[in-house]
């Protein structure tokens, strides 16, 4: 497969978003994931509303493409995570 600009094996900034039922609770166990693994978050927000089935984490994390397709699967595993998605613009 040929390489792209964002398939080099080096770091980039990676936009990450994270739809999880449970609340508070779980959007932080998406955020201790990401801090237990030493991934290196640039950017972090949660949005959490009361009332609202899933709760939305947002992240910037510094990863190649190979290590973002292995955090997009530990994310995935999470039983609360109902997407987990690399939001790249192209």
């Amino acid at each position: 497969m040929p390489s792209t600009e964002f398939d080099d094996g080096y770091p980039a900034h990676r936009p990450i978003t994270v739809y999880v039922t449970g609340g508070l609770r779980e959007a932080l166990r998406v955020a201790m994931l990401l801090h237990s693994r030493n991934y290196r978050v640039r950017a972090l927000s949660l949005d959490i509303r009361e009332g609202v089935v899933e709760s939305t984490v947002k992240c910037t994390v510094s990863l190649t493409m190979a290590e973002t397709a292995l955090l997009l699967a530990r994310l995935r595993r999470l039983p609360s995570v109902v997407s987990a998605e690399n939001c790249l613009l192209v």
